[in-house]
């Protein structure tokens, strides 16, 4: 059965909803686009809620608790939107892989 849409068909019977949603949203790839990852923005700028920040001054973190800890090892890359709030070094705050 086709799905429409005042009249107009949106989906053809060629589809199903599996096929449309397994291309949307998040992924379980680490790092890829649409993934989400808790990082520390190094650029010594505080970051805007819904802003975008390049991966260049990220570092995934750990640990929010009592301290971080810093993975220099396996930088991030691309760009980000950040999904939280943070007030510049040694902040952390969550993100979303957009490029």
């Amino acid at each position: 059965m086709a799905i429409k849409v005042n009249g107009t068909t949106v989906i053809d019977d060629s589809r199903n909803l599996i096929n449309i949603a397994s291309g949307a949203g998040a992924t379980s790839t680490a790092g890829a686009v649409g993934a989400y990852a808790y990082c520390r923005d190094d650029s010594g700028s505080a970051t805007t809620l819904g802003g975008s920040v390049s991966a260049s001054s990220l570092y995934y973190l750990s640990n929010a608790y009592n301290g971080f800890y810093i993975d220099t090892s396996n930088t991030p890359s691309g760009t980000w939107r950040v999904m939280g709030y943070s007030s510049g070094n040694n902040r952390g705050t969550v993100l979303l892989r957009i490029s």
